[in-house]
């Protein structure tokens, strides 16, 4: 069974030497060669002072901005995005939406004022609030919003924009949208995607707001750096009073700045030394050594993600038809190891491809068998399967903890007699061919949503990429058992069931190890309200600090 969540106040710090351990087997060595991707970013060059003994930078608590690290920060402003980094705690900083999602997972309106329904979730009137205004003055009217969908589901970076059957403005603050069908959570996901932007900035920017975004959010961007920077700062002319914000978006801090720190080691000393204030979804190697110091709070909550292998459909690949090849790979992880080994603990292993905290995940299943570790049942399959040695190919991104994770994955499989290379690429390159199979046999993602009908159908459903699902695969049983479930009428337990044991019993993908989030930040920013975001995350442009 998953853990009991703890907070900062009731962890305990492992002993040095079972963490010490626990790291070593972790690493193998590979954190090591690790290379930032963050190059020109203070955090990163703070980082390489002082591993190299040079004095370092002072805190910057008192200097009015938020310093904030985070894995990865945008490689461009563009509105128009696929899922990468969609849940990014800038991302609501950057443009505002339609609609948000609180910590108590309701929608809450932000652009738009009211919606309504009248045909079971097909067809929605949405009507938008009045007196809407970019940073640059431009008026926001339901024709921009209607662009921006139908330019969204044109660009098909994002899959629920294929759900759209039509859309169109029936008034100047109203607009009707017609989905293709009412799978649950898709229209949830419509409206927190949909962001308010200005159809006539937008077109007479020269690389569609890709280094200078024009948005209605309550901050401009002020510095942006691709892959390394990007700082925001109140407006002064936002166009209606902070305060009838939903919480979690309602803004409490002048200035904030996110940096760019892939490197989890970096992480650690760019919060030692003050670089930055703040860190979001530390890695537990990294952020254990800040249980119990005084000078610093971590917070820890249960991942919404987790982390899944996917196999490729692409019939290029001996995993595509090969089932029992699929489960021989999954008996061959040890999931409590990498609890372990990548989490010092602070994990839990997974018993669906999906995170708990998702709507509609049971948690019967915890009870049930999941590919517990078994080396020997996983030689016999290897055996049985039509594998004959060749090699399999995962891809990771750089990212410290995907880069680990590879590394102990290749080990575990190995060890059942199936030959592995890692392709561990930078998060770009990653973002450009983890949807197409035919470049890995195995993938490394994380998932996110608020129902796991999000989950599934930006993985699962082979009619929502060109090349089918997520892998390349075209699994239309699979599909009937989607399409059956997430309607309304059809999201029922029996249903869930149904695309659960799916999955699980043909291998199409497997759930290896949740990392608790650890958020952690520097006492001496004087946090006093702590504000929740919608995956039980701390939303730093939203809390208030006293030491800024």
């Amino acid at each position: 069974m998953r853990k009991n969540l703890v907070t900062s106040k009731t962890v305990k710090m492992l002993c040095a030497g079972a963490l010490a351990a626990a790291m070593l087997t972790a690493c193998g060595g590979g954190s090591g060669n690790t290379t930032s991707t963050a190059s020109g970013d203070a955090a990163a060059t703070t980082a390489a002072g002082a591993e190299s003994g040079e004095t370092t930078t002072t805190a910057t608590a008192g200097d009015g901005v938020l310093d904030v690290g985070y894995m990865q920060t945008p490689d461009s402003l563009t509105p128009f995005r696929p899922e990468t980094n969609r849940d990014a705690p800038y991302m609501n900083l950057m443009c505002e939406s339609l609609a948000v999602l609180s910590s108590d997972k309701e929608l809450n309106p932000w652009i738009a004022k009211s919606w309504t329904t009248n045909d079971n979730g097909i067809t929605y009137d949405i009507e938008i609030n009045e007196g809407v205004t970019d940073s640059a003055g431009n008026a926001i009217t339901a024709a921009d919003i209607v662009w921006y969908i139908q330019t969204a589901h044109d660009k098909a970076l994002k899959p629920v924009f294929a759900k759209v059957e039509s859309v169109e403005a029936t008034g100047d603050y109203t607009l009707q949208l017609k989905l293709t069908s009412n799978v649950v959570g898709t229209f949830d996901k419509i409206m927190t995607d949909t962001y308010a932007i200005s159809q006539t900035a937008f077109e007479a920017s020269a690389d569609e707001f890709g280094s200078e975004l024009i948005s209605t959010s309550p901050y401009v961007v002020t510095q942006f750096t691709a892959n390394s920077i990007l700082a925001f700062e109140l407006r002064d002319d936002y166009w209606q009073d902070i305060n009838n914000l939903p919480e979690c978006v309602r803004p409490q801090v002048d200035k904030i700045t996110y940096h760019s720190i892939p490197e989890a080691s970096q992480m650690g000393i760019a919060l030692e030394t003050g670089t930055i204030d703040m860190a979001l979804r530390v890695d537990s190697s990294t952020g254990a050594q800040f249980v119990d110091n005084p000078d610093f709070t971590v917070e820890l909550s249960e991942g919404h993600q987790g982390y899944q292998v996917f196999f490729s459909g692409a019939e290029t690949s001996p995993c595509a038809e090969d089932v029992k090849l699929r489960q021989a790979i999954c008996y061959a992880i040890d999931a409590d190891g990498l609890v372990t080994g990548l989490c010092a603990g602070y994990g839990t292993p997974m018993y669906d491809s999906h995170s708990p905290i998702m709507i509609g995940y049971n948690e019967k299943w915890e009870s049930e068998e999941y590919y517990p570790y078994d080396v020997e049942k996983a030689k016999s399959l290897v055996a049985e399967s039509n594998y004959n040695g060749q090699t399999l190919k995962i891809l990771a991104s750089s990212a410290t903890f995907s880069q680990r994770l590879a590394q102990m994955m290749q080990s575990y499989i190995m060890a059942a007699g199936i030959n592995v290379e890692l392709n561990i690429v930078d998060p770009a390159l990653y973002t450009a061919t983890r949807l197409d199979g035919t470049q890995y046999d195995m993938v490394i993602n994380t998932i996110g949503g608020t129902y796991l009908s999000d989950a599934w159908a930006i993985r699962y459903d082979p009619e929502a990429y060109s090349t089918g699902d997520a892998t390349s695969r075209h699994d239309y049983d699979l599909a009937e058992l989607l399409y059956t479930a997430w309607t309304p009428d059809g999201w029922t337990e029996e249903n869930i069931d149904a695309v659960h044991y799916y999955l699980k019993d043909n291998a199409i993908s497997y759930g290896m190890v949740n990392p608790q989030n650890m958020a952690i930040w520097r006492n001496d920013i004087g946090l006093e309200t702590e504000v929740k975001e919608i995956a039980g995350y701390i939303a730093p442009a939203a809390s208030t600090y006293s030491g800024l």
